[in-house]
């Protein structure tokens, strides 16, 4: 007798996933199963054992995807770029039509939670080689320069081209360096909002001031 609900039987096989998504399928597990382990033990690097344990796979199949440990955290460090990338490009949008006091508050909490929201990636950069955050930050701040530019050219139309380029490159990078140390290294007692208001206000000065 059939099963009263669910799709009758054919006395076929049920199809299987194309070999293409089952690929896709496990590289997103490893790369999932990779991230979950440095939100855990963010102070010890993984290794392929714990990965393959964490995911339920064999060693082997880490191998088949990754040539090691590295490959894996590079891969995370790129998806975590571009979505910083895109976070900091929507807020610098929103910021455009805002107060310069509102708009470095958008611009400065945007770039906060993005740092946070990516942080088990980005802490692996800062243990082991700050220079890779450096690297990374410099990729998400090429394309965005242009978009930087709007806040200090309206507060500084009296500035050059050249003078407001130098202007843009320094309060990007201060940017930056600011926000992924509320983001990352905030003491624990620390109020995040006040740290917010005070980096943008600061922020804010040194344009007016440079």
């Amino acid at each position: 007798m059939s099963a009263p609900y669910g799709p009758k039987s054919t006395g076929k096989r049920p199809r299987r996933r194309p070999v293409q998504q089952r690929s896709h399928d496990t590289r997103k597990l490893l790369l999932t199963s990779a991230y979950e382990l440095l939100e855990r033990h963010p102070a010890r690097r993984i290794s392929t054992t714990a990965l393959a344990e964490h995911a339920h796979v064999s060693i082997g199949t880490v191998y088949r995807y990754f040539p090691d440990v590295d490959a894996v955290l590079d891969e995370l460090r790129m998806t975590a770029v571009h979505a910083i990338t895109t976070s900091l490009s929507t807020a610098i949008g929103h910021a455009m039509d805002q107060k310069p006091g509102d708009a470095m508050v958008t611009v400065v909490e945007s770039l906060t939670s993005a740092f946070e929201k990516h942080a088990a990636v980005l802490r692996v950069s800062y243990t082991s080689e700050e220079i890779e955050f450096g690297l990374a930050w410099a990729e998400i701040e090429g394309p965005l320069r242009p978009l930087g530019r709007i806040i200090p050219a309206r507060l500084r139309p009296d500035l050059d081209d050249a003078a407001l380029d130098d202007l843009v490159f320094i309060v990007m990078g201060a940017t930056a360096s600011l926000c992924s140390r509320i983001a990352l290294l905030r003491p624990r007692r620390s109020d995040r909002d006040r740290m917010i208001e005070v980096t943008s206000r600061m922020l804010l000065a040194a344009v007016e001031a440079a």
